[in-house]
């Protein structure tokens, strides 16, 4: 089939953001939808993701909100009749739902055809043992392994190969189900939660090469043959640590080139063997002694390696892709007119160096552990991007938000040697202070890289930047000494500590002296052509790249990097807030450093700043672009208070997470908006106990809307004391007014900023964007101009529900103290609807029976 022969494709989302499922799913599915749409195409997008920004916003022609089952899809293909359906923006469990309508026989039944991939890579995908099998008939290296399905096949396989080894699930239904085994007792443990994710109750078992280099390539190919390397990556990390744990440097940073010649080269191979149709991630192990190396993963959908690639290299992945996908080749890709005419045909070359830094839950959950090993804890990542190693490091290090990595090197630690050194041998997470505390105590290089595994070039860079921190504090308010240090990644807060004074006194010192940043702009052909793609980063040399426009510029601050929490939620605010603000002909400008994050996707931002969010990295920031307004989002609370003091005008969007978790049937709630003058109800909401729906449910089912009319005339009754109370909070927003039942009647508990999660529950269950009238509000609008597309509450059909979901089968906590399912805990949101309650919540649960709700 041709793309003359498509007419209508069907996309399936990824569900619920998860541990390892950030926004990169849902930020592929906003661009490759828009670019299929742009020639012509129908696009069909099925999810189940309150959050997801795809589903609103007309990136695609139909939404259906629906459960992610082979029921479901198969009711769907049904209806539309899709020419062809696009496997790879869901994730693995897709890629699963997929080989159930293969085997159904649903895709031969209504003629779909399976775009990018045929029937045998589904198969591999879902069972690494096959894709094993592949990669050794085509003559490349990989890992000894063998499928089990009971504790006694595992034992056999290891006395054969021996420990360690890793244990992986087959069909997992969790994106990161590797586990190293040093001994028989994790072995027993590794293989009862393999089995028990696993969807064929199997798990695979093979040697261990923990310690070698992992280097990572993704690529693109058409269906001509035509293929590129888009870039290759360098983890930090030896393998042992979970690619998503480690450090990531693009590009790589340590391999000769006759290896990086080795592994492209392969890569592009395995692309053209399994006849494999737009993009695709290759992971690699490599023997550092030996210079052997092994394939270790293929991964052909969307993940966050390719989400790091784009946004390293600007090459337009999801553009291409999206291109690829329906059968255009890379010679006839068609890019906007920023780009060179055959940017699509080049393999990107950087001149600058990015480094991706994964973020904790540890903040809020105390329970896990902090070992680093081959299963993922971090719940996201930030990127830094810089001239060089330290510099892309440092900006790393702060985009975390980690406020001990503002003099990163002048923190003593108060282990003994013999911690010290277990914890190098043993990592845990945000071990870079252990490494930088070894070389201040006099550990030799080489000795490092033997304890870490880690390539000794790593700590020449570390050992660099203690250099620059001890010549900053010896020399105060000495230019060289300031200059060199911010050339490398260091800030005004940075020296402000090494000098023991302000930090205005040294940004005052710096202008004085001239020590300002440039920007440069991030794109694939290291300034050989002109390419305009409105992402830069600063660094400290000459030349600035980015000039401001000449129409109404609002800065954003973007979500910096997931958290569990909100996060998400945060995420779909600040890409409404940006959607929004270009349709009212405002410039937006991003300020974020997350490379997952769906706000960073191209069209949502006029200009994006790959920065951290730190007071002075902001106001270098805002130097430059002088904008009419600031938004902060509610992470960002008392940096938003610092910019007022300054003279920004800062609209605050303080909208987060319900104040506590409810758990009783009796928590009505009316939503409202105001403009500070009038106030409208949204409609009735109502917080239900999570175990209506099943027993081991351990938060709260959200439903919208209520429409029980004796419950409806008491709100009636209260609507003057409503509007009263909303009006004295004083500023124009969304609220939530929460009720109470007091003598068998309602009345007024408490007011607060409605949670995100209900702005994406109204906006999914009305068709109408939440967001884009609190926009407007905030702007100063009154609602009689703002509320024209809000539909009757009256006429509102379906009853919607939503309940979040947590990660704690995920990290295996199982202390009911600390699983508690309150919202700050919470990864993402699950929503579905029916006619009746019942309804929705069968659909909730459908789909999601092993979704830790």
């Amino acid at each position: 089939m041709n793309n003359q022969a498509l007419q209508k494709v069907l996309i399936i989302g990824a569900g619920h953001n998860d541990i390892g499922r950030e926004g990169q799913h849902d930020a592929a599915v906003t661009q490759i939808g828009a670019a299929i749409r742009r020639l012509g195409i129908a696009v069909v997008l099925v999810d189940n993701n309150a959050y997801s920004v795809a589903a609103e916003n007309r990136f695609a022609d139909k939404v259906y909100l629906e459960p992610l089952t082979v029921a479901a899809l198969s009711k769907i293909i049904e209806t539309e009749q899709p020419d062809g359906l696009i496997p790879s923006l869901g994730g693995v469990q897709t890629v699963t739902l997929i080989q159930g309508l293969i085997r159904n026989n649903v895709l031969k039944n209504n003629h779909v055809k399976l775009l990018q991939w045929d029937q045998d890579v589904v198969d591999m995908i879902v069972n690494p043992a096959l894709m094993s099998n592949r990669l050794k008939d085509m003559g490349e290296p990989v890992i000894a392994s063998q499928v089990v399905a009971s504790t006694t096949e595992a034992m056999a396989v290891v006395r054969h190969v021996g420990f360690p080894v890793i244990v992986k699930s087959v069909a997992p239904r969790i994106e990161a189900s590797r586990q190293l085994c040093e001994d028989e007792d994790e072995l027993q443990r590794a293989l009862a939660m393999g089995f028990k994710v696993s969807g064929t109750k199997q798990c695979i078992v093979e040697q261990s090469i923990v310690g070698y280099k992992e280097l990572e390539f993704v690529a693109v190919r058409d269906q001509k043959d035509t293929a590129l390397l888009v870039s290759g990556m360098e983890n930090f990390d030896p393998v042992g640590i979970h690619s998503a744990d480690s450090i990531v440097f693009a590009p790589t940073q340590t391999i000769t080139d006759q290896e990086y010649q080795q592994f492209r080269s392969a890569t592009l191979k395995i692309m053209r063997k399994l006849h494999l149709t737009g993009s695709c991630h290759v992971q690699f192990a490599l023997d550092p002694t030996t210079q052997n190396y092994y394939v270790i993963k293929v991964t052909p959908y969307f993940d966050r390696t390719m989400a790091l690639a784009a946004r390293a290299t600007e090459y337009p992945l999801a553009q291409v892709v999206g291109n690829l996908m329906v059968g255009i080749s890379l010679a006839e890709v068609k890019l906007p007119g920023a780009y060179r005419k055959q940017t699509a045909l080049i393999e990107p070359v950087l001149d600058h160096i990015v480094c991706r830094i994964p973020v904790w839950p540890f903040n809020v959950l105390k329970k896990v552990s902090h070992q680093l090993d081959t299963v993922t804890e971090s719940t996201g990542s930030v990127i830094g991007i810089g001239r060089s190693t330290e510099e892309a490091l440092l900006k790393g290090l702060r985009s975390t938000d980690e406020s001990r990595y503002h003099v990163i090197a002048n923190r003593p630690q108060n282990y003994s040697e013999g911690e010290l050194i277990q914890r190098l041998i043993h990592p845990q997470a945000g071990r870079m202070l252990i490494l930088l505390e070894a070389l201040n105590r006099g550990y030799q290089i080489d000795e490092l890289a033997e304890l870490t595994k880690i390539d000794a070039f790593y700590f020449y860079k570390l050992s660099h930047i203690l250099e620059i921190e001890r010549a900053l504090r010896e020399r105060p308010f000495d230019v060289h000494a300031l200059g060199r240090a911010k050339y490398f990644g260091f800030t005004d807060e940075d020296a402000a500590a090494a000098w023991q004074t302000d930090v205005a006194k040294v940004r005052n010192f710096a202008l004085e002296n001239e020590i300002q940043p440039t920007f440069k702009e991030v794109e694939p052909t290291a300034g050989e052509f002109t390419e305009q793609t409105s992402t830069y980063y600063s660094t400290y040399e000459f030349d600035n790249e980015s000039q401001p426009s000449t129409g109404r510029r609002v800065v954003v601050i973007g979500t910096g990097a997931n958290r569990i929490g909100t996060n998400h939620g945060n995420d779909y605010l600040v890409s409404q807030l940006l959607f929004y603000l270009k349709k009212a002909d405002y410039e937006p400008v991003l300020i974020n450093a997350n490379p997952n994050s769906v706000a960073m996707t191209p069209r949502l931002a006029k200009k994006r700043y790959v920065e951290p969010k730190q007071y002075s990295d902001i106001l270098n920031v805002l130097a430059i672009e002088k904008p009419l307004i600031v938004f902060t989002t509610y992470h960002d609370y008392r940096l938003g208070q610092k910019l007022v003091q300054d003279g920004y005008q800062v609209i605050q969007i303080n909208n987060s997470l319900p104040r506590e978790q409810i758990r009783t049937n009796d928590s009505p709630a009316v939503e409202v908006i105001t403009d500070g003058t009038d106030v409208t109800i949204f409609g009735v909401s109502e917080i239900i106990a999570g175990n209506n729906l099943r027993g081991n449910v351990r938060g709260a089912v959200q439903v919208f809307p209520i429409r029980d009319k004796a419950e409806n005339q008491a709100i009636t009754a209260l609507h003057a004391e409503i509007k009263q109370r909303v009006l004295a909070m004083g500023a124009p927003g969304l609220y939530t007014v929460r009720l109470a039942i007091a003598d068998t009647a309602l009345q007024l508990a408490t007011i607060e900023p409605m949670s995100i999660a209900t702005m994406a529950l109204i906006s999914k269950a009305s068709g109408s964007s939440v967001t884009r009238l609190l926009l407007h509000v905030k702007l100063g609008e009154a609602l009689t101009k703002v509320m024209y597309d809000y539909p009757d509450v009256n006429r509102l059909k379906p009853v919607y529900v939503q309940a979040n979901t947590f990660p704690y089968n995920h990290l295996q906590i199982y202390d009911e103290v600390e699983a508690t399912g309150e919202p700050g805990h919470a990864t993402g949101t699950v929503i579905a609807h029916g006619d009746t309650l019942k309804a929705a919540l069968t659909a909730l649960n459908q789909g999601n029976e092993d979704t830790d709700f």
